[in-house]
């Protein structure tokens, strides 16, 4: 799971990418769980499920002259929480 923001680069023809958008698909093996707009207009959030960084590349190519992305591998909290327990067990063991 992967969760991104994006913003609109200064000057970017915004019309000319809601036309695009209207045309696109997301690639195979990547597939919006929630997708958001800002009020502003001046971008979004999401929250997809990426089988691999190509297709994240794929998905996010096409957007690039007009948009910059930030995008990060996210997991549920309570995982998050298993995980960490984990390691910090391992850091009180060799401290």
């Amino acid at each position: 799971m992967f969760a991104g923001t994006y913003s609109f680069r200064p000057n970017s023809d915004q019309s000319a990418g809601l036309k695009r958008f209207q045309a696109w698909a997301p690639p195979d093996g990547f597939v919006f769980q929630g997708h958001w707009q800002r009020a502003d207009g001046a971008g979004g959030l999401f929250l997809a499920e990426v089988e691999s960084a190509a297709a994240a590349f794929e998905a996010t190519a096409a957007w690039t002259d007009l948009i910059e992305f930030d995008i990060v591998p996210v997991l549920d909290v309570m995982e998050a929480v298993s995980v960490s327990a984990k390691v910090l067990a391992w850091i009180d063991s060799v401290s």
